[in-house]
């Protein structure tokens, strides 16, 4: 059922996997906006379009969002997007998924370089603006690195090396020397990151006075191929130290890449944004807290796959699990496993969860297991002892919430790492009390 009418205003408020927007059809362009969502879904990995669309008739349109987090911006309408654990009617979201955003795409990029005097006070958009916009000054006043690129040619005279994989058109046409050569070019990876970057930020922003900066700059990149560098060539760019003042430019162009950002045509319905798929910020969030908590405790972490059981019958594999986070103490032992599940907290998870970091408990040793749920309020975690009726240690089971709008307080990221860094240290009862006190039945 549709949440209401947005007939006045310029912004949407949706939330992810919540209730149906409706809207006026006039504010979009329904074509653009169908062709960015099957860009969104491919490079995202989604299963279905993001934000579904569903005309009902008389020049309205319903909207919904699934599976993302984000905004988005067609023409003069801003369509922001709320994690399902965060009120979409509440402006401050925004601040807290800014929070994750800087630690799991940048790496924890310090508010300071943006000149807001708050976080709160800007727009996603913008504050990535600020920091591309300041970081961009800082870094490309002595110009933009250089690189080599070796191209392919032929002439009267030989440039390079003689090119010998054509050495048959040499025989053809001896006069014409086929040859490789290296120039230097500024067409590199990073410049093309920068001019894509500036571009979509430009047609995001509110500001006019960001988008005009940016506008600026994607003027001085004109003669950049204005394709973006694939992640992965983007992601292995090296900032000499000359150029280290780039480096949160290259940040927020790897942030916005990650964020699957989009600009699509011109004109009144141009359409602008980023979605990030929320599943995989969640679970990269809690992967860095738990890096945190355990260097504090003097563990350390580990996310790789688990292959367990010997087949004794048939032609099948051995099995395979691979938990979000294992935690291991200062002998290399395994004592704790968590599982990062973005699902709605309930003091009972579903038993496909259960079975899962259960398996993976029983099959490292681990006494300790835990799923964890993002939630906004703080509430405290349930715990259950599971014995085994097969003679082996038991298991204590903790559905841990993590309450992120902790992120709006100035050390809510210190609060967090605490919260699981309390429940790593807070050793199980031994299990022969606890079956003593539980007994099977």
């Amino acid at each position: 059922m549709a949440s209401g009418l947005n007939l006045t205003g310029r912004r949407i408020k949706l939330q992810e996997y919540g209730e149906t927007v409706v809207h006026s059809s006039a504010d979009i362009d329904l074509r653009v906006l169908d062709e960015a969502n099957r860009r969104w879904r491919i490079k995202l990995g989604l299963p279905n379009s993001p934000i579904r669309v569903k005309n009902i008739g008389n020049g309205y349109v319903t909207l919904r969002a699934e599976g993302v987090t984000g905004v988005v911006r067609i023409g003069d309408t801003d369509i922001e997007i709320a994690p399902k654990f965060l009120d979409a009617a509440e402006d401050n979201w925004q601040t807290v998924l800014w929070r994750i955003l800087t630690i799991v795409e940048g790496g924890l990029i310090d508010d300071t370089q943006t000149t807001a005097s708050t976080v709160s006070s800007l727009f996603i958009p913008d504050l990535l603006a600020d920091m591309f916009l300041s970081s961009y000054a800082k870094g490309a006043s002595r110009g933009l690195p250089r690189s080599y690129l070796t191209e392919q040619g032929e002439g009267n005279i030989l440039l390079g090396q003689l090119d010998t994989s054509r050495l048959n058109e040499w025989i053809a046409r001896p006069w014409i020397l086929p040859y490789v050569s290296d120039f230097l070019t500024d067409d590199t990876p990073l410049a093309r990151l920068l001019r894509w970057s500036a571009e979509c930020l430009a047609a995001t922003v509110k500001a006019p006075g960001r988008a005009r900066a940016l506008r600026e700059i994607v003027a001085g990149l004109a003669h950049v191929n204005k394709r973006p560098p694939q992640i992965l060539e983007a992601q292995s760019i090296h900032l000499g130290l000359q150029h280290t003042g780039l480096e949160t430019a290259r940040i927020v162009g790897l942030m916005l890449l990650d964020g699957a950002g989009v600009q699509h045509a011109a004109g009144e319905h141009r359409l602008a944004g980023f979605l990030w798929n929320s599943n995989y910020i969640y679970e990269n969030y809690v992967y860095w807290l738990c890096e945190r908590a355990a260097s504090k405790r003097n563990h350390r972490i580990t996310k790789s796959s688990v292959t367990f059981a010997q087949v004794i019958k048939g032609k099948g594999t051995r099995l395979k699990t691979t938990p979000d986070v294992v935690f291991h103490n200062a002998n290399g032992v395994a004592v704790a496993v968590i599982d990062a599940k973005y699902k709605n907290f309930s003091l009972r998870p579903k038993a496909s969860d259960t079975y899962q970091v259960l398996t993976a408990g029983h099959v490292l040793g681990c006494p300790r297991v835990s799923l964890t749920y993002p939630v906004d309020i703080d509430q405290e975690p349930t715990t259950w002892h599971v014995p085994s009726a097969l003679g082996g240690e038991s298991i204590e089971l903790t559905a841990l919430p993590i309450n992120l709008m902790k992120l709006l307080k100035p050390k809510g990221n210190e609060d967090l790492i605490d919260f699981i860094g309390n429940w790593l240290i807070d050793f199980p009862i031994p299990s022969q009390t606890l079956l003593e006190t539980y007994p099977l039945r």
